[in-house]
C-alpha cells in the first residue's frame, strides 16, 4: 500500500491524522505537539504544509451531527448545514467528522466525481 503523504494526498493525510487524534480522546484544544504525536502514532510525519494543522482543528471542532448529540455549539446539525459541510469538504479537499447515532465519530473524505460547471 502506498504511503500517505501530506503534500501529494492532503485530504487522505488529514483524514488519517484526524482518525489518530480521535483515537487518543484528546481532540479538544489540540497543541502542535498533540498533532505531531498523533501523526507519529499514525505512522505519518508531523504536519508541515501550511494550513494542515488549522484544517484538522477545524474538522474536529465542527463535526457533522445528524442527531444533535454533540454539545459543541459549533457542531453542524441543520440539514442545509450538513449538506454544505459535505460539499465544502469535497470542494476544498479536506475530511470531515460525522457523529453516528451511537456517538462514534467517523472520518469521511468526500470526493467530487464530476468537475464544477
Amino acid at each position: 500500500m502506498p504511503r500517505i503523504t501530506e503534500r501529494t494526498q492532503p485530504a487522505a493525510y488529514q483524514a488519517a491524522l484526524v482518525h489518530s487524534v480521535l483515537s487518543t480522546d484528546t481532540h479538544r484544544d489540540l497543541t502542535d505537539s498533540d498533532l505531531d504525536q498523533a501523526a507519529l502514532a499514525a505512522g505519518l510525519r508531523p504536519p508541515a504544509q501550511p494550513g494542515t494543522r488549522d484544517a484538522v482543528r477545524t474538522v474536529l471542532a465542527c463535526p457533522v451531527d445528524f442527531l444533535c448529540i454533540d454539545p459543541s455549539p459549533e457542531a453542524l446539525t441543520a440539514n442545509q448545514d450538513i449538506a454544505q459541510a459535505v460539499f465544502d469538504a469535497a470542494d476544498e479537499g479536506h475530511p470531515l467528522v460525522v457523529i453516528a447515532a451511537d456517538g462514534r465519530r467517523i472520518v469521511m473524505v468526500p470526493q467530487q466525481v464530476e468537475g464544477r460547471s
